[in-house]
């Protein structure tokens, strides 16, 4: 089945999306139930260029008018069964993990990590080039 053609079919929106993964998981659903759709990129003012390629990008999900309403009740259907979420791997052990935590440099000490090891990649760059030009 795959995605929509936009040319020449008349689209509905039958969901809006908050970002890209949560439209390709409803994408996704829909497909397996055999219905097409295809995802379109919103902004502020409507559909703009490039805006989808975020993953945060808020999507709308169209599909043709003929599967609008079997779309609408496939989104709208309940779960038939609860799901529970089993422990995580190790959870249990993490009182008792040893070692640092998770380190933030903020945004100053990002851009020194970053000019630092540009400038030290420069000047193994600039060493070797004037290895091979002396020998």
């Amino acid at each position: 089945m795959g995605s929509v053609d936009p040319a020449g079919d008349d689209l509905v929106e039958v969901m809006f999306a908050g970002d890209r993964i949560e439209a390709e998981m409803v994408q996704g659903l829909l497909e397996g139930e055999g219905i097409p759709s295809m995802l379109q990129a919103t902004g502020v003012n409507g559909p703009q260029l490039g805006v989808g390629l975020s993953p945060r990008s808020p999507q709308r999900v169209m599909v043709r008018a003929e599967h609008a309403d079997l779309a609408r009740r496939l989104l709208a259907r309940e779960p038939t069964e609860d799901l529970e979420v089993g422990e995580l791997a190790n959870a249990g052990y993490l009182d008792e993990a040893r070692g640092r935590g998770p380190r933030s440099y903020g945004v100053i000490g990002a851009y020194a990590r970053i000019w630092f090891w540009s400038f030290v990649a420069f000047a193994v760059a600039v060493g070797i080039f004037l290895l091979v030009r002396v020998t």
